[in-house]
C-alpha cells in the first residue's frame, strides 16, 4: 500500500514539474521590436448634426376621459376595449327609473302651475268687470249728489267700492305674476330633469377608439362630488405624440418644428419620423435631476404604435453641411508628457505663448457696461486667484490636466464674479457668456511634416458626438493627432554588436 501512494506521489510530482516547464518555455519575453506611432485623422468637409437623445411615451394625440355626471346602477356596457366607436355612440346605461319618476312629476307640477296662471287669469276679468260696474255707479251717484238726489253717504260708498275693486285687480295682477314665476319655476326644473334623464345613457363624444374601460354591468357609480371616469377613449390613432423628457442641458437650441428620429422597443428595426410640436415650460425634477417634457408629433398610419409604448428618440435640433469636421476621438485625445517629450516638435509655430485665458472673462464684462475701474478690481482678484490653474494649463507638457484645470478655472471665474458683481449685472453677464458657449476653445495636436506633432488653438463648434465642426484654427487637410500607437520597427531586429567594415 505504502508503494502504491509513493508512486503516485512521484507521478503527481512529475507532473506537476513537466506543468512548470511548459509554463517558462511557452513565456514571452517583452517585445523588443516595438515603437510608437502617430495615428491620425484628416480634417475634411462633412455634415455636423447637433443631437439630442431623449426617451419618451407614446400618447393619442386627442384622448377623452368619458364619465357619469349621475349616480345610479350601471344597466348596460355596450363598448369594450378596443372598440371603434363614432360620436354619439351609446357606451353605457344607467337605470333611468328615478329620474324617469322625476319627470313624470316635474311634467304633473308644470300642469299644475299652468293652470294656477289660467285661474289668475279669470280672476283679473273678474276684477276689471266689478271695476268697470262701481265706476259707472260713482259716475251716476255723483250726478245724483250733484242735482241734491243722493246724499253723501251714498256717494262715498260709491267711491269706496270703486276703491276696493282697484286693490282687487292689483291684487289679481300679482297674483298671476307669482303664478307665471312658478310655472317657470317649474319649466326649468323640468328641464334639469329632462337632462339628467338624458345622461342616463352615456354617449361618445369623439370618434375614436376604447383605450380603456372601468366599469361593468351592475355596478353603481356615484357622482356626488366629482365624475366618475368610465371610459377613456383616443381619436384616430393615425397621428400619435409622443412626451419626451429633455434634461435642462439639452434644453438650449430645441426649437418647434425640429425633426426627430425614433424607434420603440417593439420595433427597434423601424425607424419612424416626427417633428417637435411644443416645449413645455413647465419643468419637473426627479432625483434632482430638471426635465422639460417637449411634445413630438408623428404619422401612425401603419397603427403599430399603440398608446404607452416606450419611444427612444434622437432629435437634430441644428445640422450644418460642407463645414470642416473631424472625428470627435481627435478632440479627446491627450498625450502623456512622456509622449509629449518624444513626439512634440520643435518648432511650435506660436503655440508656445501663453493662452491669456481671463481676457475673454474682461471683454464680457466690458460689454455689458462695467466701468474701467472696476473691472480692474477684478482683474487683479481674477488673475491672483486663477494664476495656479493658468500655469497649468499653458504648460504643453502638462495637457493630460488641461481639462480638469479649466473647468477648476470656470468654476473660480464663476464664484469670483458672483462675489463683485450685483444680481442685474452677473445675470447679464450670463446670459452673454451662452450665446458664446456655441463655440469654445481648445488645444489639439498635429501632425508636422517631419513627422512631430505641435499643439495647435482651435476653436470648435457643432458637435453630433460622431464628429465636431472645425470653425477656426485648422484647415482642410491638416492632420490632427488621435492616438498613439505601438508597431513593429522596420527593418526586423538587430542583435549584437554592428561589425566594423574592413577597409
Amino acid at each position: 500500500m505504502e508503494g502504491d501512494n509513493l508512486k503516485i506521489v512521484r507521478t503527481l510530482v512529475l507532473l506537476t514539474l513537466g506543468f512548470f516547464l511548459a509554463a517558462c518555455a511557452g513565456e514571452t519575453k517583452p517585445d523588443q521590436n516595438t515603437a510608437e506611432a502617430l495615428r491620425t485623422v484628416p480634417v475634411a468637409r462633412g455634415e455636423v448634426a447637433r443631437i439630442i437623445n431623449a426617451s419618451g411615451t407614446v400618447q393619442p394625440e386627442i384622448t377623452v376621459l368619458v364619465g357619469s355626471e349621475v349616480s345610479g346602477r350601471v344597466t348596460a356596457v355596450n363598448v369594450d376595449f378596443n372598440s371603434v366607436v363614432q360620436a354619439g355612440d351609446i357606451l353605457a346605461e344607467i337605470d333611468p327609473q328615478t329620474f324617469q319618476n322625476r319627470v313624470r312629476q316635474l311634467e304633473a307640477s308644470l300642469e299644475s302651475a299652468e293652470a294656477t296662471v289660467r285661474v289668475r287669469q279669470a280672476g283679473i276679468q273678474r276684477t276689471e268687470v266689478n271695476l268697470g260696474q262701481s265706476r259707472a255707479i260713482l259716475t251716476r251717484r255723483q250726478g245724483l249728489f250733484d242735482e241734491n238726489a243722493a246724499s253723501k253717504a251714498q256717494l262715498e260708498e260709491a267711491q269706496r267700492s270703486v276703491g276696493v275693486n282697484v286693490a282687487d285687480l292689483a291684487l289679481a295682477m300679482a297674483q298671476l305674476d307669482a303664478a307665471k314665476a312658478s310655472m317657470k319655476q317649474t319649466t326649468a326644473s323640468l328641464k334639469t330633469a329632462r337632462i339628467d334623464l338624458s345622461r342616463t345613457t352615456i354617449r361618445s363624444p369623439i370618434d375614436g377608439i376604447v383605450i380603456e374601460r372601468k366599469i361593468d354591468p351592475g355596478q353603481t357609480v356615484q357622482a356626488s362630488f366629482s365624475s366618475p371616469e368610465l371610459f377613456e377613449i383616443a381619436a384616430d390613432l393615425s397621428q400619435i405624440l409622443v412626451e419626451a423628457s429633455i434634461v435642462e442641458s439639452d434644453v438650449a437650441g430645441l426649437t418647434e418644428g425640429d425633426k426627430v428620429g425614433f424607434t420603440v422597443d417593439a420595433y427597434p428595426n423601424t425607424n419612424m419620423v416626427g417633428v417637435v410640436k411644443q416645449l413645455r415650460l413647465n419643468s419637473k425634477v426627479q432625483s434632482s435631476i430638471v426635465t422639460y417634457v417637449a411634445i413630438v408629433q408623428a404619422e401612425n398610419a401603419s397603427g403599430i404604435l399603440l398608446p404607452g409604448m416606450t419611444a427612444n428618440l434622437q432629435i437634430t435640433t441644428d445640422l450644418k453641411t460642407g463645414v470642416l469636421r473631424i472625428p470627435a476621438s481627435a478632440e479627446r485625445f491627450r498625450p502623456s508628457p512622456a509622449q509629449i517629450a518624444q513626439w512634440q516638435g520643435d518648432s511650435l509655430q506660436g503655440d508656445t505663448k501663453p493662452v491669456l485665458l481671463n481676457d475673454p472673462v474682461y471683454a464680457r464684462l466690458e460689454r455689458i457696461g462695467l466701468p474701467k475701474d472696476r473691472i480692474d478690481r477684478i482683474r487683479t482678484q481674477l488673475d491672483e486667484t486663477s494664476a495656479p490653474m493658468r500655469d497649468v494649463i499653458n504648460d504643453p507638457t502638462k495637457s493630460f490636466m488641461r481639462t480638469p484645470m479649466l473647468q477648476r478655472l470656470e468654476e473660480v471665474t464663476k464664484l469670483v464674479l458672483a462675489g463683485v458683481m450685483s444680481p442685474p449685472e452677473y445675470q447679464k453677464y450670463k446670459e452673454l457668456l451662452a450665446q458664446e458657449n456655441s463655440v469654445r476653445s481648445v488645444s489639439l495636436w498635429v501632425q508636422t511634416g517631419d513627422g512631430k506633432m505641435i499643439a495647435k488653438p482651435v476653436k470648435l463648434g457643432l458637435s453630433d458626438g460622431a464628429f465636431v465642426e472645425i470653425v477656426s484654427g485648422l484647415s482642410e487637410g491638416d492632420k490632427v493627432v488621435s492616438e498613439i500607437t505601438a508597431g513593429p520597427v522596420l527593418g526586423g531586429p538587430r542583435k549584437g554588436k554592428p561589425k566594423r567594415q574592413r577597409s
